[in-house]
């Protein structure tokens, strides 16, 4: 191939890309970003691929940079990859000129945190008369109490709780031992109240409206629906930020 076309990039790729089992949304999704690209070539008149180099892929990734976010930048470098190493398998290349290029890692953001009032108007805002209520304040009461992740509160089991002795058991915590910690007497009575109307004969502990288990996303959206309602949300604000104020 003498000449570096955009139309024949792009068509180069969906063929491949299809000879290679992709799902067509994963194509679309790469032919897009592979087009601006493209476009950021042409604007520095490169119109050979073979001319393409290192420099060049690193010059648009410094581009991308500027104009996406983290993910979205690291989703243009999967892209890249995946394209040259096609030309490269299809010897439409010598030269693989990916070779050693990564991203600067990125700094985290602040996290945010809740101070002791915060907690307590945050808790306070859940109203347990409504639908759902009762359990959504047991459940940040104990991820409060006991500092769960949201993984851990998802995956209790009602015989993990001892409410009596005020402890609850944690298995294969993060450095895969079991742990047992310690609930408050104001989270052991909530749980107490919601335990005999959730699913009595439920082994879990925390249930959907579908009575599924609750996992982490539905954790995550029931905390951000009390949080706009007690009138507390910023940037940054999670269940995480709970565990840990």
């Amino acid at each position: 191939m003498a000449r570096f076309d955009r139309h024949y990039s792009l068509g180069f790729c969906r063929r491949a890309m299809l000879a290679n089992g992709y799902r067509e949304s994963t194509i679309e999704v790469s032919l897009s970003m592979l087009d601006s690209f493209l476009a950021f070539l042409e604007k520095l008149s490169i119109v050979d691929i073979r001319q393409v180099s290192r420099e060049d892929i690193v010059a648009y990734l410094g581009h991308a940079t500027e104009n996406y976010k983290p993910k979205t930048v690291d989703t243009h470098l999967s892209m890249l990859r995946r394209f040259f190493t096609l030309l490269y398998k299809d010897s439409k290349i010598l030269d693989y000129p990916m070779e050693n290029i990564r991203l600067k890692p990125q700094p985290s953001p602040p996290k945010a945190f809740f101070s002791v009032q915060e907690v307590i108007a945050f808790l306070e805002s859940i109203d347990i008369h409504q639908s759902l209520g009762l359990r959504d304040r047991a459940l940040f009461e104990l991820i409060y109490s006991s500092a769960l992740r949201s993984s851990e509160a998802s995956g209790l089991l009602v015989g993990d709780l001892n409410l009596e002795s005020r402890r609850v058991l944690i298995r294969a915590s993060k450095n895969n031992e079991d742990r047992l910690l310690p609930i408050t007497a104001t989270a052991a009575s909530f749980l107490k109240l919601y335990l005999p109307i959730s699913a009595p004969k439920e082994r879990v502990v925390f249930l959907s409206s579908k009575l599924t288990r609750l996992h982490g996303g539905g954790i995550n959206s029931r905390f951000h629906y009390w949080l706009k309602r007690s009138g507390l949300e910023r940037k940054g604000l999670s269940v995480h930020s709970l565990r840990h104020s």
